[in-house]
This record gives C-alpha cells, structure tokens and sequence, in this order.
C-alpha cells in the first residue's frame, strides 16, 4: 500500500504532467525556474528576519540598517550556474 501525496507532490505531478526532458531539465527549463524562484524567496525571508521588519514597512525608515534596492548574485550549482536578478540588499552605515 503507498502513502498519499502531500500537496508538494500533488503540485509537482501537476507541473511535470506532458513535460519532455528538455522542458523540465534544459537552460530554461522548469528546474532551474523553480530553483531560481525558491532561492530568491528563501533570500527575501533571511533580509526579513534580519532586518525585523517586512518590505515597505515603515519600521525600516531612519534605522540606518534598511533594504537598498536589489543587486544581481550569481550561485554555482552542481549542475550549471544560475544568475538571480532580484535578491536584496542591505543598507549598511558605518559608525
């Protein structure tokens, strides 16, 4: 007897349903979409809890440790290098 699918399962049985090798594992295939898309969430996340307020609250303002716009970061991976356009930047001063 299987276990059910969890909702994570069920999701992904959803994306790859009729997906060939290529749509799944090539240059923009749906792996590296959804790698991309996990990473800058999870980077998002981090700033958020170290800086202690969400993004556009009003808590950030005048603190001197802000977000400051978004820089590229380029990650290697196993399997091929990815570039993620959108994670943020922190506000530094020095006293």
């Amino acid at each position: 007897m299987s276990k059910p699918k969890n909702r994570a399962e069920e999701l992904l049985d959803e994306l790859i349903k009729d997906k060939s090798p290529e749509d799944l594992l090539g240059n923009e295939g749906l792996l590296k979409q959804l790698t991309k898309s996990l990473i800058e969430r999870a980077m998002q996340g981090e700033m958020t809890h170290h800086l202690g307020y969400e993004k556009n609250s009003s808590l950030g303002n005048n603190t001197g440790n802000s977000r400051n716009g978004k820089s590229s970061k380029k990650t290697q991976r196993r399997f091929w290098n990815n570039r993620f356009g959108n994670t943020s930047r922190q506000k530094r001063t020095v006293s």
